[in-house]
Order: C-alpha cells, then sequence, then structure tokens
C-alpha cells in the first residue's frame, strides 16, 4: 500500500533509470561555483560534503544526488533560526522533535499555549500543530465518507495547496514557477508542491513568528555554511537579486516540504510500529490485533479506539463508517482488523468543532472559528478545525513535561482529553455516571479548575458540533478511558531527529 505521505502528492517522482539533470553536470557546476569570480566576502566558507549531508555523500549524476540534497536544505532551514532579532527563531523552535514536532516551551504549554515569536512581545493566537505526519493534499470542499472539507494545512486549512482556492484568506499557492529554467527538475520535486510548501512560507514573514523578509530568508541561506545545498539541488546559484528573490525563497520552501515528507521526519518507529512489522514478519499480511509486542490494555485500547469510542471516525486515513458493532463477534473480529497499515496517520484530514472550552489564558480575540472564519456566511462552519494526526502525542523530553492539546491547548493531558471525549455531553448518562455537571458560563475556566469542579464548560464556538452525535456519551468506564490512553501512548516514535551538527 501507497504511503499516505507520498501517494497522496500530486505527481509520480521519475524512475531510478531516467535523468533527471537532463545534462546538468553536478561536479562542473560546483567547481564552476567554486571559482566564480564573486567578492571574496560573499561566498559563504568551504565545508566538507560529509558535515552537509550527515554520512555517506552520494555520488555525482544520480537520482539520489539532487533529491537527498534538496532534503538536506530543508533540514538545515528548519534547523536554523533565522529570523529578526537574529537567532531568536526557527521553525524548530515551535516544531521541536523531542516534544513530538510541537511547542518545546512547557511553561507557555502551561500557560498561554500560543508560541513568542522573534520580535520581543511578539505571540501567536492558537497552538502549534505537528508538522510531522502530514497529508500533503490540497484543501476540497466536501469529502468522503462525511463530506465535510479536508486538506490543507494550518488549523483554518488556509494552506490550501492550489491555484484556485477554496475559501477566502488562502496563502499563495507555489507552482511551476520554481522550476523556471530547471524545467528537467520537474518531475522529481513536483511532488512536495501543494499545502506543506505553501505553509513553509508563512512562518518568515509573520511579525508574530520570525519576522524576516522572504529576500533576507534568501540571503540568509546564501550565506550560510550549507549554501552549496541549494546549489546541489536546484542546478544552480541561490538568486536573492530584486529579480530573483522570490523563486529562490518558494525554491526554500519546497526543500522544507521535502525534508518534512522524508523518513526521516515521518519514521514509522513507534512502538506499535515495531509490534506491527513484528507480527507481519511472522504472520505475513494477514495479521489481526491483540498484537504480541503491546499489552493487554494497549491492546485493549486499539479495539476501544476502533469501536465502543469510535476515535476512529476522525482519527484513521480512511475511517470506517459506521464503525463495526463491537458487542457482536463479528462486529469485534472487523475491529481487530482495523488499524493495520503501516503507514496509517491517525487523521482523516477532516475540519470538525469537537466543542472545546474557550482557553482564557490564550492571546488574541475570543473564540477560534477555524475554518468558519474564512466563511463567516456559514455558520455551520464555525469551530472548525482540521484534525490533527495523533503519532507523537504523548511524545515528551521527560515525564514532568506538559503539553497542550487542541487548537487552544486547553487540555493538558490526555487523561483529561479522553475523559472529554467520553463525558462532553453534560446531558447524557455518561456525565451523569461521572457527577459531571457544565461550568458556570459567567466564569472563564481553565482545565485545572474545570476537573477541580467536576464540570465541562460551554463550547467556545457553537457551529455545527460532534459533541452528542459522534462522542460525549461513550459509557466508557474509568479503565477503558486508561486503556485509550495507553494505546495512545504507543504511537510515540522512537527516534528523534537532531540538528545536523553545523548548526548545534
Amino acid at each position: 500500500m501507497a504511503s499516505p505521505i507520498t501517494g497522496l502528492l500530486q505527481c509520480d517522482s521519475v524512475t531510478a533509470d531516467e535523468d533527471p539533470h537532463d545534462g546538468f553536470d553536478v561536479a562542473a557546476a560546483v567547481l564552476a561555483d567554486a571559482t566564480a569570480d564573486d567578492a571574496a566576502d560573499d561566498e559563504p566558507e568551504e565545508v566538507p560534503l560529509e558535515l552537509l549531508f550527515e554520512g555517506e555523500v552520494p555520488t555525482a549524476r544520480t537520482f539520489a544526488l539532487q533529491r537527498l540534497s534538496l532534503e538536506q536544505l530543508g533540514k538545515f532551514v528548519f534547523f536554523d533560526e533565522i529570523s529578526v532579532p537574529k537567532g531568536r527563531q526557527g521553525c524548530a523552535s515551535c516544531h521541536d522533535p523531542a516534544t513530538g514536532w510541537t511547542l518545546r516551551n512547557a511553561t507557555v504549554n502551561t500557560g498561554q499555549v500560543a508560541a513568542p515569536g522573534a520580535l520581543l512581545g511578539a505571540v501567536g493566537s492558537i497552538k502549534t500543530p505537528s508538522n510531522a505526519y502530514a497529508r500533503n493534499i490540497p484543501l476540497q470542499e466536501a469529502c468522503a465518507p462525511s463530506q465535510l472539507p479536508c486538506g490543507g494545512l494550518f488549523w483554518d486549512g488556509r494552506a490550501e495547496g492550489d491555484d484556485t482556492p477554496v475559501f477566502g484568506g488562502a496563502t499563495t499557492h507555489i507552482g511551476d514557477e520554481v522550476f523556471k529554467g530547471r524545467a528537467s527538475l520537474e518531475n522529481l520535486f513536483a511532488r512536495y508542491l501543494g499545502p506543506l510548501a505553501d505553509q513553509a512560507t508563512q512562518p518568515f514573514p509573520n511579525p508574530a513568528e520570525q519576522n524576516i523578509s522572504e529576500q533576507e530568508v534568501c540571503k540568509h541561506v546564501a550565506k550560510s555554511l550549507y549554501s552549496l545545498l541549494y546549489l546541489l539541488a536546484w542546478g544552480e546559484k541561490i538568486d536573492c537579486s530584486a529579480s530573483g528573490f522570490t523563486v529562490s525563497f518558494k525554491r526554500i520552501a519546497v526543500a522544507l516540504a521535502a525534508w518534512q515528507s522524508s523518513a526521516e521526519v515521518n519514521s514509522f518507529s513507534s512502538k506499535r510500529d515495531k509490534a506491527l512489522a513484528a507480527e507481519i514478519k511472522l504472520e505475513g499480511a494477514d495479521v489481526a490485533f491483540p498484537l504480541a509486542g503491546l499489552t493487554d490494555q494497549e491492546n485493549r485500547g486499539h479495539d476501544l479506539f476502533y469501536g465502543k469510542a469510535g476515535c476512529a471516525l476522525c482519527h484513521d486515513n480512511s475511517p470506517t463508517v459506521p464503525p463495526p458493532d463491537p458487542t457482536t463477534s463479528e462486529g469485534l473480529a472487523a475491529i481487530r482488523r482495523l488499524g493495520l497499515e503501516p503507514d496509517q496517520l491517525y487523521t482523516d484530514a477532516v475540519f470538525h468543532n469537537i466543542g472545546v472550552p474557550e482557553n482564557p489564558l490564550i492571546p488574541g480575540p475570543e473564540g477560534s472559528l477555524g475554518l468558519g472564519g474564512r466563511r463567516l456566511e456559514d455558520e455551520n462552519l464555525r469551530g472548525q478545525h482540521k484534525t490533527p494526526t495523533l503519532r507523537n502525542v504523548d511524545k515528551r523530553p521527560s515525564k514532568s513535561f506538559v503539553k497542550a492539546y487542541t487548537h487552544n491547548g486547553w487540555f493538558k493531558s490526555l487523561e483529561s482529553l479522553v475523559h472529554f471525549y467520553n463525558t462532553a455531553d453534560v446531558t447524557g448518562a455518561t456525565a451523569a455516571g461521572f457527577g459531571i455537571t457544565r461550568c458556570d458560563p459567567s466564569e472563564s475556566w481553565t482545565e485545572a479548575q474545570a476537573l477541580a469542579a467536576n464540570c465541562w464548560p460551554e463550547p467556545e464556538e457553537t457551529g455545527t458540533l460532534a459533541i452528542g452525535g459522534f462522542f460525549g456519551d461513550l459509557a466508557l468506564s474509568d479503565a477503558e478511558e486508561d486503556a485509550i490512553v495507553a494505546y495512545l501512548k504507543t504511537l510515540t516514535d522512537t527516534k528523534t531527529v537532531k540538528p545536523p551538527l553545523l548548526l548545534q
């Protein structure tokens, strides 16, 4: 089965026996660049190729060279703190591999949630989502089976990834202008165009984030120790002139998309992945849960996730609707054959309003319209946010590290979030069984306050709510909630990407 990370991208790659260079001699170009008549102070110092590729260097004029060069360029840019003021923020500041590609600051997660920017006093207005395991599919108006909007990137999907916007406020789309003068690279790199590349252009010039112009980003990369990777990837020297920097900046964004699509970022190295791989190796493709590599509690969590709790209605590549009935032997057998894809991303990429309470600590205007903010006349869209992946949902550098969950970070633990899914319908029997009521709507509530009072606040947005329909009255016991949390924790990658040595 093709991976959703590559299989849902827009173009097929060239095959190994095709020559993407079209006569371009990498070695000759590098030599020419090194002996050019440019001023010495404009040239970055020479760096051994082994440091740029962090291992074995691909040979010249191979399929792997330009693709790997593009990925490595993206990796260096991702970890480089390219900002104004200088060195204050980079992509990894908000998307740290050690914290599941989300914010690395536990104090911020506990309080304001939104990431501070490079400029003193600058701050965002929404929680940083994970950038790993992203489905690079353009925004669509209606997706099966729910017929709700799906695709794009950002919580509101504004990085739509196509020439023709579906909703208002879409970001600029990167198209074939990046292949100007390098048409032979289109077959090799067009797969990376789409929401990932479009999203990558946004944080740099945003005054609440990296606060640096596109041309200054270009100049920074041109003078960096890794600038040679741009030449090796694109077959020409980076152009930061007034007429050339726009294309160069977009090519840098494509490099970021390429690395974020790579196996290094999306390692599929979790306990669940290893247990499934071992089972497939032993039994062949015809496997089913329970998996020998998971505990009884974790396997029970899987069955609840795909059955009674209905988590997979949103957190699955291709949700089964309606889900199998876990109370029958046939239904349970069917459930145990769900979630077996090695490349399962645990998101349908659809927009939903799950009724998250308003976070009084997050900066910015009250509430969060999400996708609905891009089409104000449609009240049904109010509060709809894109379903995030559940991979690395519990990845953290230490047990005491606090993570924030959902788009506004109101939840601080998986336990409370699963409890919310189970009992959010305060008029339902499950909430009554736990003694849960509605919090006083005249007051603002943090998660800690609501848990102490055993109540749930009103939803911050009241568009089409999933509470009372898909979830909120699930009749899960404490032990069943714990089992689901245990299963979610098996989705934590065991590999953690480190910054390139040149930047450490």
